[in-house]
C-alpha cells in the first residue's frame, strides 16, 4: 500500500502546472540508501496546535476572508502558509493581499503584496526571501520577495528554470495522495490516505525506505495548504470556511535533519519592459479613484511585471483610461492601458498581468492613509441615489473621518460585504477626484477595485452626518422607503422586495445596460407598502412605467421582471 501511494503521490507531482523546479541541494549523510532489510515501521507523531485565529470584524492583526457570493459558493480564508528557523508562520492572506506573520500565537507583522496575484500560493520562506506561484493571463508567475521589506526582488514565468530553493507544489484537495514538497535532505512529504479506514494522514517518505514518520490529520477536510520547513518540520494550514469559525496552524512533524546552511543568493537583476527602465515616476490612476504617485518598490513591482507581457499583435485599438503614466529624466513619458486581460502601451498591444495592474493601483489609491491625506483639503458626503443631497463637511467631522481612516487598511475588493445589491442607502465620501461608497459596517470602496477596511465607525458617523430625508410621495424615489414589494403579472402573484433597491434603481437611475424592453412578456406591477400603510403601485409596460397617474418614458424598464423568481 505504502508503494501504491508514493506512486500516486509521485503521479500527482508530475501534474503540477507548468512547473520545472530548481535542483534540491543533494541529500545530507543521515539520508538512508535503498536496503533489501526489511521495512521498518513508520513513526508515528502527535500534532499540537500552534495558532488559532477566529474570523472576526476586520481588525489588522486578523486574517481577512472572501465573501459569499451568489450561488452557494462560501468564503474563502487564507490559502498557503510558510514557517521560517525561528518558528515564524507566514500566512498569505489573499483577501488582503498581504503576508501576516505570527509568532508564540501574536500577530508580528504584515507585507503587503499589492503586485501579487490573489489566487497565489505555494508559499515557501527561506534565507530572507519570500516565493508565491501564481497562475495569470501570462503564464504560471513566480515572485520572490524580500521578507524584510517586502520588495518585489524579481518576478518569472516558469519556464526552464524555478525561483524556488527546493521543490514546493500547492495543496490539491479532493486527491486520495499528493506531495507537496520536499526538506533539504531530499526527503519527500506527501499527504495519503492509509486503510483499513480510511485514515487521512501527511507521510515523511524516504525514497529508499518508503514512510518513515507521519502524522494522523488534526481536522479532516479542512486542510488548506501543508509545508515543509528545510530541516523536516512539516506544519498544516486548516480553515472553518464561509467566515464563521477559525484559522488553524498545527505542527505535524518535528525536524528530521539539520538545516542546510544558506547559499550564496546571486545579485537582484534590474528588471526592463517596453523597452525601457524602471520610469522614475509611475502615477496610478483609476476611474472615481483619483491618482498616486507610487514609491520607489511598487514602480520596480510594476516594472517586474510589465516585464513579463508578450506582445501581442492580432488585437485591435487600445481603449482610453491609462491605469499608469510612466515618466523618466529625460523627459520621455509612456501612459499604460489594462483592459481584458492586455495591456496597452506605446502604440503595442500585450499580453500580461493585467488584472494585477489594476489591483496594484487600487490597493494604492484606497490606501486609508492617502483619503486621510486627501481629506485634509475637504471632503463632501452624499446620498449616492439622491443627486442633490450632496454637502460639505465641517472641520469637526473632517476630524472625526480622519480618525476613523487612521485605524483603516487597505484590503482585496473579494473582502468586501457580497450583497446581491446595494441597499438604500449607499453613502459616499468626495475627496476631490476620489469617490469612496461606504459598504457595510466595516468596509468602504473606491472605483471598481479599490477597497478599504475603517474602525467600524464611518458609516455611524455617516448617517449621523446625512440623515435620509423625507422625500414627497410624488419623488419616486420614496419608494426606497417601502418596508415590502409585491410582484404582480397575469394571475402571478410573488414577494419581491428582496430586490426592493434594484427595482427604484431600474426606475430612477439613468440606464444605460438596458436600453431596449423583452418582446415576449406582459406588462407587470410592482406593489409597495409602507410601514404607515400607503401602498404605491408603479405599472412597467414596455418603454414606460406609470406612477400616480403618471407616465415616465423608460426604454428597457420591462427587464425588471426577470427579478421575480431570483433569490
Amino acid at each position: 500500500m505504502r508503494r501504491l501511494v508514493l506512486a500516486l503521490a509521485l503521479a500527482a507531482v508530475a501534474c503540477e502546472p507548468a512547473v520545472t523546479p530548481s535542483p534540491s541541494p543533494s541529500p545530507s549523510s543521515s539520508t538512508a540508501t535503498p536496503s533489501s532489510s526489511p521495512r521498518p515501521a513508520a513513526r508515528e507523531e502527535i500534532p499540537r496546535a500552534i495558532l488559532s485565529l477566529p474570523y472576526a470584524p476586520p481588525a489588522v492583526d486578523r486574517l481577512g476572508a472572501s465573501t459569499t457570493r451568489v450561488g452557494g459558493i462560501t468564503g474563502r480564508g487564507p490559502s498557503s502558509l510558510a514557517v521560517d528557523e525561528q518558528d515564524q508562520i507566514y500566512i498569505w492572506d489573499q483577501a488582503r493581499l498581504r503576508v501576516a506573520v505570527y509568532q508564540g500565537g501574536k500577530y508580528l507583522r504584515s507585507i503587503p503584496m499589492p503586485y501579487v496575484e490573489r489566487e497565489a500560493g505555494a508559499l515557501l520562506v527561506e534565507s530572507g526571501r519570500l516565493y508565491l506561484r501564481a497562475t495569470a493571463q501570462v503564464g504560471v508567475i513566480e515572485y520572490e520577495i524580500d521578507v524584510a521589506s517586502g520588495a518585489l526582488v524579481r518576478a518569472v514565468t516558469l519556464g526552464n528554470d524555478s525561483l524556488y530553493p527546493r521543490r514546493r507544489a500547492s495543496a490539491t484537495p479532493g486527491l486520495l495522495a499528493y506531495s507537496f514538497g520536499a526538506d533539504a535532505a531530499g526527503m519527500e512529504y506527501v499527504y495519503a490516505s492509509s486503510f483499513p479506514g480510511p485514515i487521512y494522514r501527511y507521510e515523511r517518505v524516504d525514497p529508499g525506505r518508503g514512510a518513515v514518520a507521519y502524522a494522523i490529520e488534526p481536522l479532516s477536510l479542512k486542510g488548506v495548504d501543508a509545508y515543509v520547513r528545510a530541516d523536516g518540520a512539516l506544519y498544516e494550514l486548516a480553515a472553518d470556511f464561509g467566515g464563521v469559525g477559525n484559522v488553524y496552524v498545527y505542527a505535524l512533524l518535528a525536524p528530521s535533519a539539520s538545516a542546510q546552511p544558506a547559499s550564496a543568493r546571486p545579485p537582484s537583476p534590474v528588471p526592463a519592459a517596453f523597452g525601457r527602465s524602471v520610469p522614475d515616476r509611475l502615477t496610478a490612476m483609476l476611474p472615481s479613484g483619483g491618482s498616486v504617485e507610487l514609491d520607489a518598490p511598487s514602480r520596480r513591482a510594476v516594472w517586474w511585471l510589465a516585464s513579463l507581457a508578450k506582445e501581442r499583435t492580432d488585437l485591435g485599438a487600445a481603449p482610453q483610461n491609462p491605469v499608469f503614466a510612466a515618466s523618466w529624466g529625460d523627459g520621455s513619458r509612456l501612459e499604460i492601458v489594462a483592459s481584458a486581460g492586455l495591456l496597452f502601451a506605446g502604440g503595442k498591444i500585450y499580453l500580461g498581468a493585467a488584472s494585477t495592474y489594476e489591483q496594484l493601483a487600487a490597493y494604492a489609491l484606497a490606501s486609508p492613509p492617502r483619503l486621510s491625506e486627501l481629506a485634509r483639503a475637504g471632503a463632501s458626503i452624499r446620498l449616492a441615489d439622491l443627486a442633490d443631497s450632496e454637502r460639505s463637511l465641517t472641520s469637526a467631522e473632517i476630524a472625526q473621518l480622519r480618525d476613523s481612516l487612521s485605524r483603516g487598511f487597505a484590503v482585496a475588493e473579494a473582502e468586501l460585504p457580497g450583497e446581491l445589491e446595494l441597499p438604500f442607502p449607499v453613502y459616499e465620501l468626495v475627496f476631490g477626484e476620489a469617490i469612496v461608497q461606504l459598504r457595510g459596517d466595516d468596509y468602504g470602496s473606491l472605483g471598481r477595485l479599490g477597497a478599504f477596511a475603517h474602525d467600524g465607525k464611518l458609516d455611524d458617523l455617516a448617517r449621523r452626518w446625512l440623515p435620509v430625508p423625507q422625500l414627497s410621495i410624488e419623488d419616486v424615489r420614496s419608494l426606497f422607503q417601502a418596508q415590502k414589494v409585491m410582484f404582480e403579472q397575469g394571475t402571478e402573484r410573488q414577494d419581491i422586495s428582496r430586490w426592493k433597491a434594484t427595482i427604484v434603481r431600474g426606475l430612477t437611475a439613468p440606464n444605460v445596460e438596458h436600453q431596449s424592453d423583452p418582446t415576449n412578456e406582459q406588462p407587470a406591477t410592482f406593489s409597495f407598502q409602507f410601514a404607515n400603510g400607503r401602498t404605491e403601485r408603479v405599472e412597467v409596460r414596455a418603454g414606460a412605467y406609470t406612477y400616480r397617474g403618471r407616465v415616465y418614458a423608460r426604454p428597457g424598464v420591462l427587464y425588471l421582471v426577470y427579478l421575480r423568481g431570483v433569490p
